[in-house]
């Protein structure tokens, strides 16, 4: 896989242990090195130290270690340090051991995070499309992890951020009481971004509507680009729906991206605004050109490819897709690498069944039980890193009989004749 070792080598008693002469930037790149595919380098080089602490009302200690951000992204690196033990031993070595130790099992024990500058609430929300989540039980009382923010505004620099939040429960009455809250301030230090606005208008078909479009910006940094799109709201539809392609308009080169999942509640009355990140290096993109694409046909078939016969470059779509380019299986899971080739819309940032590869034996027999998924983005070149852990039993039972996988093929075609041309400049 290109040099990448499993991240789970490590024996999980080394990683416990290093939490306590690290910060949560370094304890999760030890602990989950796919969540930094293409992105580890920009965040040595651009993350700044905080390493500032809050005691909340009952005890807890809030630790943000590092943060990182642009005009547009605010990632911070944190822990929590809770007063009381939230897993027994037992259940954190049992956690450890089926390597759920993170994601679901460790949501009931993070707070939630906003940022403010003074009253204003400057982040629009955390969110993980783009950022997988994580957040990892480090011993019984210590939770590391990462949270990104998408900004409502560019912070400047040397402002005075407050990251705020808190923990909920449950009452007796079925809603939400604030069980503690904390406060913490640090100092805003955006590195350098470029934003292109731009006054194009295109119509999209939505819901059998045809519907304005309007490109609001393009804005870049070493830490992602964004496009934004402003759109006329269609009545309980707050997707898109529209798919579509991204090219170079000088190379020719398609660029794959992401759709960025934000809270419509939060857009001007009548609009929604629609946000997607590139990704591969698009630091030079002086035209870009969206092209609409409609499904062809109504299935989505199924594509078979043998192991022995990796990488595969057929994605079972003439127009373009994604395809496995490589197996490996160790240390209890299987991990296969999604690669885009031509031209790959939006649809893969909503379907995601077309990236979980079906695992067979010689004679197509469906293999493995209790299967966990996990996908994790290269912001490098938009692979896909498809991580699958099956129960332990059914990985010894079945890790030597994989002998080929099947995934859907997602099919469109690309409609060059109503190409929307975005100049950059």
């Amino acid at each position: 896989m290109r040099g990448r070792k499993s991240a789970v080598v490590c024996a999980m008693a080394a990683a416990t242990a290093a939490a306590y002469c690290m910060g949560a930037f370094e304890f999760l790149k030890e602990r989950d090195e796919y969540a930094y595919l293409g992105m580890n380098e920009i965040y040595e080089t651009y993350a700044q130290k905080v390493g500032k602490s809050v005691t909340a009302e009952n005890g807890d200690v809030v630790t943000v270690d590092q943060v990182v951000m642009d005009r547009t992204f605010c990632t911070i690196f944190y822990s929590v340090r809770f007063r009381e033990p939230v897993v027994t031993q037992e259940e954190l070595e049992r956690l450890q051991a089926e390597r759920r130790d993170d994601g679901f099992q460790t949501i009931a024990y993070m707070p939630g995070f906003y940022l403010y500058s003074g009253e204003e609430e400057i982040s629009q929300e955390g969110y993980n499309n783009s950022f997988e989540p994580q957040a990892y039980l480090a011993d019984t009382h210590t939770v590391y992890g990462a949270w990104r923010f998408l900004l409502r505004r560019p912070l400047t620099d040397g402002e005075t951020v407050q990251l705020r939040g808190g923990d909920y429960e449950r009452d007796d009455n079925g809603g939400w009481k604030l069980v503690w809250e904390f406060s913490l301030d640090f100092t805003a230090r955006p590195i350098q971004s470029e934003r292109f606005d731009s006054d194009v208008t295109f119509t999209a078909m939505i819901q059998g509507q045809d519907v304005q479009v309007d490109v609001i910006s393009l804005e870049r940094s070493p830490l992602g680009a964004l496009l934004t799109l402003c759109r006329e709201k269609v009545e309980g539809h707050d997707a898109f729906g529209a798919d579509f392609v991204l090219r170079d308009g000088d190379s020719g080169t398609y660029i794959p991206f992401s759709e960025v999942w934000v809270n419509h509640h939060w857009d001007p009355e009548g609009y929604c605004v629609d946000i997607y990140e590139l990704f591969g290096d698009v630091s030079m993109l002086k035209n870009l050109e969206l092209i609409p694409t409609c499904d062809a046909g109504p299935a989505s078939p199924r594509k078979t490819v043998a192991v022995d016969e990796l990488p595969c470059e057929d994605p079972g779509n003439p127009d373009g897709g994604y395809v496995p380019i490589s197996y490996t299986a160790e240390g209890g899971q299987i991990m296969i690498e999604m690669k885009p080739v031509g031209a790959t819309n939006n649809s893969f940032s909503r379907i995601i069944n077309a990236l979980t590869p079906h695992l067979m034996d010689a004679e197509g027999n469906d293999l493995f039980d209790d299967v966990r998924v996990e996908r994790y983005k290269d912001r490098s070149d938009g692979a896909i890193t498809v991580v699958m852990t099956p129960s332990a039993e059914s990985y010894v039972r079945d890790a030597d009989k994989v002998t080929q996988f099947w995934f859907f093929v997602q099919r469109y075609d690309v409609l060059e004749g109503q190409t929307v041309h975005i100049p950059l400049e």
